[in-house]
């Protein structure tokens, strides 16, 4: 598949998208996935947002992509790695501590740890989740990139 290919619809260029990523990341899980405004912290806010939508994950910033994608008619899938399944609630360390810029606000955190001590092991498993997650998407981003030609057509940005 070439960048100067042409598609017949919007729907053979995504199947087209689709099928480049399921080969180049064949150990990935593809499903369906929900944007939000706001975080779902909870395993309980996660199980009723999955009953109501059937999305495999949520995000906080992938649905404004998509509706970028959609108004042009551009094909879209986005590549996540999830941190925080749904069957593990945030600890409130962890919310308190995201900054809107996803930086980490550490006198939020320490101000929380300091009232409640017993949410520091859930602290300390979300944050090597969180490391494990963005090793697994940089793995993802090389395998991508590898061999870009052949999503020459379909990317608009990868970062």
């Amino acid at each position: 598949m070439g960048a100067g290919e042409d598609y017949s619809s919007s729907s053979d260029r995504q199947e087209s998208l689709l099928r480049v990523l399921r080969d180049r990341l064949p150990d990935a899980h593809f499903g369906s996935m929900v944007g939000v405004d706001g975080i779902v912290a909870t395993a309980a806010e996660k199980a009723a947002l999955r009953a109501r939508t059937g999305a495999a994950a949520v995000d906080m910033e992938s649905h404004i992509a998509e509706r970028v994608a959609r108004r042009h008619g551009l094909p879209f899938a986005v590549v996540r790695a999830v941190s925080d399944d749904a069957r593990r609630s945030l600890p409130p360390a962890a919310l308190v501590g995201m900054r809107p810029d996803g930086g980490v606000d550490l006198g939020a955190v320490l101000r929380s740890l300091a009232k409640d001590p017993a949410q520091l092991p859930a602290l300390i498993a979300t944050g090597r989740d969180a490391e494990k997650a963005f090793r697994a998407l940089l793995r993802g981003f090389h395998r991508l990139r590898a061999g870009a030609g052949d999503l020459d057509a379909h990317l608009l940005d990868m970062v």
